[in-house]
């Protein structure tokens, strides 16, 4: 009996939460200029645009982080995820312990908060958002902005908690080159379709990672009142799927630096795709190595592309 009447209350916790989690999943990492404002008080929050446009305004309160603090170089490859060491650092500099909760923004289409945002994650800072629609939204919406900056916080020891094993959502050149024959394993290139093909080229050499597919991490969102914010679950959904970006597989997404394919990498997560890694070495890291097999595109290819090794 005892165990008929826990299905039933197992049942009815599924038919009440069910069918509304995947939604309510993005908000687990994007959060609304609403929500910001009626928990401003309870959140840290953080301006990564250039400086020149954080002194023009910024929401009132807001501590400004240069992006170079948050993208760390190592063995010549710029804008990588920063160390245990560089990351806490940082978080207590700004006075962030592991209890804050801590709002990122850029501009409405600038992915660089999702990058801040994906660098916390990685490090197990769980209670860290993205500002959907950034400042563009804030200020359109005549919520309280600031010229003057913050004053800087009180610093703190932050110390890494990891309560349980976090799933590894970043990939490396190695990780990828393995498993870009592997059908279960897709990569997503989040670039221009220019850099795809290979017309744009802004590393030794244009074009992709082999087998790679394309669609830019700007077609998620939309423009709503003159903000770009993210699309709805549902667009999103068939977008995707359209491109075979399905959850079934192992997504891989990557850009020029790892910044855009981060807003590509944290929506995966909030529409529980559990096998998800941002390769924020990326194509600058890829294109510049010329033992790493390269595809390009042309007028003439585009139907059966040239994979080559330069």
């Amino acid at each position: 009996m005892k165990r008929i009447v826990s299905k039933l209350v197992f049942s009815l916790i599924f038919v009440a939460f069910g069918s509304t989690y995947s939604q309510a999943a993005l908000t687990d990492y994007f959060v609304s200029t609403d929500w910001v404002s009626s928990n401003r008080a309870d959140v840290v929050v953080v301006d990564v645009r250039k400086a020149p446009l954080y002194y023009l305004g910024h929401i009132d309160g807001a501590l400004h982080v240069d992006r170079s603090r948050f993208l760390s170089k190592r063995n010549g490859v710029k804008s990588l995820v920063p160390t245990a060491q560089e990351f806490t650092a940082l978080m207590g500099r700004l006075g962030i312990t592991p209890e804050t909760t801590v709002i990122a923004y850029a501009s409405d289409n600038d992915p660089y908060a999702a990058r801040f945002v994906w660098s916390l994650r990685f490090h197990g800072h769980q209670k860290s958002f993205v500002l959907d629609g950034g400042y563009q939204k804030w200020s359109l919406e005549d919520r309280a902005v600031a010229i003057l900056p913050t004053p800087t916080p009180e610093p703190v020891t932050y110390q890494l908690v990891v309560s349980e094993p976090l799933p590894d959502t970043r990939a490396e050149g190695d990780y990828v080159l393995t498993r870009i024959a592997n059908s279960s394993v897709l990569v997503w290139d989040t670039r221009r379709l220019s850099e795809h093909v290979g017309s744009e080229v802004r590393a030794d050499r244009g074009g992709h990672i082999p087998g790679a597919v394309h669609l830019n991490w700007e077609d998620l969102q939309k423009e709503v009142k003159g903000a770009k914010v993210l699309k709805s679950e549902e667009e999103i959904r068939t977008l995707l799927t359209a491109r075979g970006i399905t959850s079934e597989k192992e997504i891989i997404a990557h850009c020029q630096t790892g910044i855009r394919s981060s807003y590509a990498t944290l929506v995966l997560l909030g529409l529980n795709y559990d096998r998800v890694r941002n390769y924020d070495g990326s194509w600058i890291e890829w294109a510049n190595n010329p033992s790493l097999p390269i595809s390009v595109l042309t007028a003439e290819n585009r139907s059966t592309p040239k994979v080559t090794i330069q």
